[in-house]
């Protein structure tokens, strides 16, 4: 093995606490309050117009026309949605929260591979948090779906990502993400192998089968 693809929110970066902390600070500039029911009710529902993007039923730009605006409607907030949406992707550039031995992994990773991100989001919001983060300079390359126009899991972004690693083989790589359907499902299609960090110990109700399973980053050595 020589490639490693990582994925960042909630591989890398806890997706929860970073979202939550930075919704906060979009309440204090509206002087509204956010409840931690409306909080999780926000968490399904973005990752439900996620899984949709994923499957190209909606754009990347629906997401962030809907999550708020719907989620204000919802609760009789009379905020405007696509603002208080603009204050969040202000502040969530710099918000981040490591996952336990995130650090360590990947530096550990750096010295033995050749590392890269690989992430549905926005490359200037995701370049900004691993600096932030202190991180940026382990990896060779960032892979972000708003620079190839294809998202994970598609053959076409992973075909992407191949083309821009030099001397790229298959059987030498290998993606590490928390989504089985779009890191793990995007790796078995682009025919390398795949690792799936699973945290919660959730159970695999789908027909995915990732190469590997781990529960905590540390077991990555015991792979790699």
């Amino acid at each position: 093995m020589k490639i490693v693809l990582l994925d960042i929110d909630d591989t890398i970066f806890d997706f929860y606490e970073s979202a939550k902390a930075t919704i906060i600070k979009c309440c204090k500039d509206y002087n509204i309050e956010f409840t931690d029911k409306m909080i999780e009710h926000y968490m399904e529902q973005n990752e439900f117009l996620w899984q949709q993007y994923e499957k190209r039923i909606i754009t990347r730009e629906d997401i962030f026309r809907k999550r708020f605006p719907e989620l204000f409607k919802e609760y009789g907030i009379e905020i405007d949605g696509i603002k208080f949406e603009e204050s969040f992707q202000k502040y969530f550039k710099t918000e981040y929260k490591l996952i336990e031995g995130a650090v360590e992994i990947i530096k550990y990773l750096s010295e033995k591979y050749d590392l890269y991100i690989v992430s549905n989001s926005l490359i200037d919001t995701q370049r900004r948090r691993l600096t932030a983060a202190g991180i940026i300079q382990y990896f060779k390359d960032l892979f972000v779906s708003d620079i190839f126009g294809y998202q994970k899991p598609t053959k076409e972004f992973f075909n992407c990502c191949f083309a821009r690693i030099p001397n790229f083989e298959n059987q030498n790589a290998i993606i590490i993400g928390d989504s089985l359907s779009s890191d793990i499902k995007g790796g078995y299609n682009a025919g390398i192998k795949t690792c799936w960090f699973n945290p919660t110990k959730r159970h695999n109700i789908t027909k995915i089968e990732p190469d590997y399973e781990i529960t905590s980053l540390e077991e990555i050595k015991n792979i790699l």
